[in-house]
């Protein structure tokens, strides 16, 4: 179990140069030695990754860039540090890659459909669950994988 959990890992490093190109090694690797996802570096690599914010931004530059974002108003805790859920990751990708969702979304966008969202996409394999938090490498993975969904429809 280890060594495909590790192996895992290995192909996702390997991967992100060609999907996020040249990020901070030093950051990314900090991220994939946590237990879980926080709310600051998967903002930045989200930001990074749709060229919202240049790749030598920090951290706080994320962040002070969703405060300042008209459609993510319902983001209220943005302690860099403390965990993302599953909704608070996939109200920020479809806020950021601006999709357009669903009709529950359209009607009242925010964490909940935006989960439900990501999960008709199937961006996340696993459970749906809206406050569920968020393994670093399932953070990395659903990146390149609505990345390269979004390549492939343009």
């Amino acid at each position: 179990m280890k060594k495909s959990i590790l192996f895992f890992l290995l192909f996702l490093v390997f991967m992100l140069p060609v999907t996020l190109t040249a990020q901070s090694n030093e950051v990314l690797d900090v991220f994939l030695e946590q237990d879980k996802a926080d709310l600051g570096t998967t903002s930045w690599l989200i930001l990074a990754s749709a060229g919202k914010i240049d790749e030598e931004a920090s951290v706080e530059d994320a962040l002070n860039w969703i405060m300042k974002a008209d459609g993510l108003g319902k983001m209220e805790d943005l302690s860099p540090r403390r965990n993302i859920t599953y909704g608070e990751f996939s109200y920020i990708l479809m806020e950021v890659l601006e999709e357009k969702g669903g009709l529950m979304y359209r009607l009242v966008p925010g964490p909940r459909y935006a989960a439900r969202e990501a999960a008709y996409n199937k961006w996340l394999l696993g459970r749906s669950a809206p406050g569920r938090s968020l393994k670093p490498f399932e953070v990395i993975n659903t990146i390149i994988t609505v990345l390269e969904t979004e390549g492939d429809q343009s």
